[in-house]
This record gives C-alpha cells, structure tokens and sequence, in this order.
C-alpha cells in the first residue's frame, strides 16, 4: 500500500501520486521534484494552479514544511507547468515507440473505437480535424496539447499531426494521468 500524504496548504491527504512534491535547495530556492525521487526532506501540495499560487503567497507553508529557513517560493507554478509538459512529451515518445500511437487521418479511420483510449489534438488543429475525429470516436476523452501540428507530428517521429488516437499501453496510462494534470496547472 502506497503512503499517504497531506498537501502543506489544503492540509488534505492523499496518494503520493495525486499530488506534487518539493524540496528546498542548497539555494535556499524551492523546486518541484516532479516524480518524487530526489532524497531528503520533502513537502507536498495538491496539483492544482490555486494550491501552488497559495504557496507562493504564503512561503510560511513550505518554509515550515520543509524545516528551512527564508524560502524563495517564486516560480513554483510555473515549475510544475514546465515539468508536466516535460513529463507529458517524454511519455508521448514513449508510448510512440511502444507502438501506442495511432496517427494520419488515414491510420484513424481504419482503427476501431474500442482500440482506443484517448484523443489527443495539437493546439492548431483545425475545427475539421476535431469535427472528424468526434465523429469517429464520440465517446473517447479528449486532450489537448500546446503543441503545434508540426510539434506534435515532430514527437513522435511524423509530419504533422493534428489528431493522435493512443492506444492501451503502460505508458499511455501514465501519459493520460499527466494529460488530466495539465488544465489543474493552468
């Protein structure tokens, strides 16, 4: 059974995986540790825009949290924004060379709904493009990237994508965990 633990600011508790750790710098600079691996004393927050914005208006919490003194919290959310991109577009490759990537309206159209489990659609894809894809899988979540079309098809080793379908996979559920983290962050 994994441990639980409390966010410093909502004081709530839950599984590690809920929620995002931090740590204080030899700096004296707060940083995320993302996927929780970094030794040492650590404090925890809910992965929420607001949780982090709280932080950062009140060091106090982290400062108390983390056993340290003045604490520079600034930067925090914009941190976590970077590494969950971060972490997104890693497993996005990932799940890419697992073979659990369905991409090309062509590839789409022959793939069964039910071989799904998400869309995932670049920021710039064409109100066409989303219309076609609802069409074929009405029923599948829907993600979006702040990726362009050409950035998107790029991460996966294609031309440009607008629409990617992802299949079951081990790396495509955590990839789906960090795509549901992303709207939190704002």
């Amino acid at each position: 059974m994994p441990p639980i633990r409390s966010c410093v600011v909502r004081r709530e508790r839950a599984d590690p995986s809920a929620l995002v750790r931090v740590f204080a710098g030899p700096d004296g600079v707060a940083h995320v540790d993302w996927h929780g691996r970094w030794k040492g004393r650590g404090a925890w927050l809910t992965c929420d825009r607001e949780v982090f914005e709280e932080a950062q208006r009140k060091p106090g919490l982290l400062q108390r949290a983390l056993d340290s003194g003045p604490l520079v919290v600034e930067g925090l959310l914009a941190e976590a924004r970077l590494a969950n991109l971060a972490a997104t577009l890693d497993l996005l490759a990932l799940a890419a060379r697992a073979g659990a990537v369905v991409s090309g309206a062509d590839a789409l159209e022959r793939t069964s709904p039910e071989a799904l489990t998400a869309l995932v659609f670049a920021q710039d894809a064409s109100e066409a493009s989303r219309t076609a894809a609802g069409r074929l899988f009405p029923v599948l979540p829907t993600y979006e990237l702040p990726l362009t079309r050409e950035a998107l098809g790029h991460k996966i080793g294609k031309g440009p994508r607008a629409v990617l379908g992802l299949r079951p996979a081990a790396p495509v559920r955590a990839l789906i965990r960090e795509l549901r983290r992303m709207p939190a962050l704002g």
